[in-house]
């Protein structure tokens, strides 16, 4: 590694260790860290063994297999109770799935899959307590973010793989995410798929979800959209992704800072009541809209049932408006789309 190279790393991992949490932004401008290459070296070495030693207890291989084979990834644990964060890809039809670490090897069961987000969860009965990763804020995550993936490449040990943020995506080669993720400068292998990925203070912010097609990066789901499938699971028991039952358009100029105005509403919709065509979307949650990207993310985070609150412009008057999203009905999905042009919020 040459030596222009290691300074950029620890520039990064300086900025971390110094400033406190990841993005954290410092008191006064950035110190400089005026050491030889060894030394450099040792403090990245010593940082991510750091993180991969505490990590290393709560990640786990995930196998699953039926009439097409064995299929290997990683999984970690989302809580004590043995729920286990993995792909949907990695569990396929939820048949002869276990859960390893070490020399220990128990049975899993699948708990759901959200194709929307690619996770799956599955649960391990263990009579004790299984160690699991605490949550980090993936909003504190910027470019040059260092990060750790915890993960089983092919069929080796539980190994460390160490990058920066790339940048956070809405999109990849024109097609559009579910929700925003976080494109990892990390090389990753085959069997790494579900892995942890971690800040330097050891929390995880991410589940590594694919590869790049050039092998030079990944991308990554953040923890917190994770977090929502686990959420509606644990009070649901499936997956509710909520529907507004409107189609928004974009505005060739903002107003009030957004693009995106509502276009339909569906009248047998559960925003009927609340909003109107041309109103102006503002605020989703705590969700701001400027563009359309934004729908997509406030979008994935509505779940059915749960009130939420939609700061539009209606005019001159901007004004709050509660409304309670509802699960969609995908057997009136042609005669949505008809209603207008647009997306429907909330698909």
């Amino acid at each position: 590694m040459s030596r222009r190279i290691v300074s950029n790393l620890c520039a990064a991992l300086a900025g971390a260790v110094l400033a406190g949490p990841v993005g954290a932004n410092p008191a006064g401008p950035p110190q400089s860290l005026k050491v030889d290459g060894s030394e450099v070296g040792d403090a990245i070495q010593g940082a991510v063994t750091k993180v991969f030693q505490s990590a290393t207890s709560s990640v786990v291989r995930v196998e699953s297999e039926d009439e097409l084979g064995k299929v290997s990834g990683t999984g970690f644990f989302a809580d004590a109770t043995g729920t286990v964060y993995t792909l949907a890809s990695v569990v396929g039809d939820g048949l002869a799935l276990s859960v390893s670490r070490g020399d220990q090897r128990w049975p899993a069961k699948l708990l759901t899959k959200d194709p929307r987000s690619g996770i799956a969860l599955i649960k391990v009965d263990e009579s004790g307590a299984t160690p699991f990763l605490e949550p980090g804020d993936c909003h504190q995550l910027q470019p040059s973010s260092p990060l750790v993936v915890v993960g089983f490449p092919f069929d080796h040990d539980v190994s460390p793989s160490f990058g920066l943020v790339g940048g956070l995506d809405r999109k990849s080669q024109g097609k559009f995410f579910a929700t925003t993720h976080i494109r990892a400068n990390i090389p990753v292998q085959r069997g790494q798929g579900g892995s942890p990925v971690l800040n330097l203070d050891g929390q995880v912010v991410g589940v590594l979800v694919s590869g790049m097609e050039d092998g030079a990066g990944c991308f990554v789901l953040p923890i917190r959209a994770a977090e929502k499938v686990r959420s509606d699971f644990l009070r649901f028991g499936d997956v509710r992704h909520g529907w507004a039952g409107v189609t928004v358009q974009e505005m060739p100029v903002a107003v009030k800072g957004s693009r995106m105005m509502i276009d339909v509403v569906d009248p047998a919709g559960p925003a009927a009541s609340q909003f109107r065509s041309g109103d102006v979307v503002l605020q989703v949650g705590d969700i701001a809209i400027r563009e359309p990207e934004d729908a997509l993310d406030a979008s994935f985070f509505l779940t059915a049932g749960e009130p939420v609150e939609v700061r539009v412009a209606r005019g001159e008057e901007v004004i709050t408006v509660p409304f309670t999203p509802a699960e969609h009905p995908l057997d009136r999905k042609d005669e949505l789309q008809a209603l207008g042009p647009g997306s429907l919020l909330g698909r």
